[in-house]
């Protein structure tokens, strides 16, 4: 009777004689960076839907503030012209017309109320909490400081924006990816080896006579593949191309977005700064109304007129204020994140030694025939050795 056991442990390798193995590895990390700038982007859209959030909180606050205020004052005008009703100098038509007006302010409040508790679930929404366990102290909407924005901007904090550098990386890849396509019409090596124990008996199963091993190399070359490589390196070059055209349509759409958000914020500042003119105008009109009807020398229709642009012209003010807030928010996505220098995430990733990863594409890779056995000899040490003894499978008789 005999027994045969053979634990054997197999490898297989092939040998990077043209690159194309190195080039799938930077077309991976190319995609890999790809992926962290795709990141980037909703990131920063997230930050944009929580400031614009945050800025309706504030804008529906400072609206219901303007509102309460124009109650306060149409009612006192109210009673003022009740007054002259009583006294005989004012008609019931006035009265009628100042309590529309009041009533008219008063229905106008609870809207900003109805809004502010949604823009406020929304808000908790954006930032991953429950909106009955959110308080949100909002910031008078005027208090909300704006940031200057310089003459000369310099074109590369376009390179800032995440889709940008994300359509860069991608066509990197694509880069690799056809030099990886193009290299695998040229031969391949291929190196198997064989290592292992085996034994008639089992107590001589570990020793040391027992170990062998085989190592065969095998040169293969691409034939009739029925035209399959020319199928993809075309494929591969039609990708690099139609990522190209996405990487100049990434970069005209930044330059159109920065240049869509600088009109807005020039022509919002300047909305901002009449509007201020004209509420100004009504506020001492209204106030000079106001003053006339205690002496009862004006006459009650104009002051209906004053009250009415008063109102309108301050409900607007604060729309202006709002749009030009959402200006510099689209200014600021538009050079993805704003107009300082890139964060230090956005810098050339480093590897654990220190190198950025442009030094670690570009470090020659090691030559297969320094590769080292266990016993120290090198893999042309080992390919050049006579092979050993074949009877390495003993019977037992």
């Amino acid at each position: 009777m005999s027994y045969t056991v053979a634990p054997v442990n197999s490898a297989t390798y092939q040998v990077d004689l043209w690159g194309r193995f190195r080039a799938l590895s930077r077309a991976a990390q190319y995609n890999a960076i790809a992926v962290r700038f795709d990141r980037d982007v909703v990131n920063l859209t997230t930050l944009v839907n929580v400031a614009t959030a945050y800025f309706l909180v504030a804008t529906d606050q400072e609206r219901l503030r303007v509102a309460r205020e124009n109650l306060a004052a149409s009612q006192r005008i109210l009673d003022l012209i009740r007054q002259r009703f009583d006294a005989g100098t004012a008609s019931a038509l006035n009265v009628a017309q100042q309590e529309s007006l009041v009533d008219m302010v008063r229905a106008s409040i609870p809207p900003f109320d109805e809004a502010i508790r949604q823009n406020k679930a929304t808000l908790a929404l954006l930032i991953g909490r429950a909106p009955a366990l959110t308080t949100i102290r909002g910031t008078p909407l005027y208090s909300i400081g704006i940031p200057q924005v310089n003459a000369g901007l310099p074109s590369e904090l376009l390179r800032q924006r995440p889709d940008i550098r994300e359509a860069e990386e991608l066509l990197a890849m694509a880069g690799a990816s056809v030099e990886a396509a193009r290299a695998a019409f040229y031969p391949q090596i291929a190196l198997t080896g064989q290592y292992g124990f085996t034994s008639a008996v089992l107590k001589n199963l570990f020793t040391p006579h027992q170990i062998f091993y085989q190592i065969a190399a095998n040169l293969t070359q691409p034939l009739f593949d029925g035209f399959l490589l020319e199928g993809q390196l075309e494929n591969a070059k039609g990708r690099q191309n139609e990522l190209l055209n996405d990487y100049r349509k990434a970069i005209v759409s930044g330059f159109t977005d920065v240049e869509r958000a600088l009109v807005a914020v020039a022509d919002t500042t300047e909305t901002e700064r009449l509007q201020r003119r004209v509420v100004a105008s009504s506020q001492r009109a209204f106030d000079l109304s106001e003053a006339q009807l205690r002496e009862g020398t004006i006459d009650l229709v104009t002051l209906l007129q004053t009250q009415q642009t008063l109102f309108t012209a301050q409900d607007l003010l604060v729309v202006d204020r709002l749009n030009r807030l959402d200006a510099i928010l689209s200014l600021f996505q538009a050079l993805g994140g704003g107009w300082l220098p890139a964060p230090p995430h956005t810098r050339p990733v480093a590897a654990p030694d220190g190198r950025t990863l442009d030094e670690v594409l570009l470090v020659p890779a090691p030559k297969a025939s320094y590769a080292a056995a266990s016993d120290g000899r090198t893999l042309d040490e080992v390919l050049l050795a006579p092979p050993p003894d074949a009877s390495h499978v003993a019977a037992a008789q």
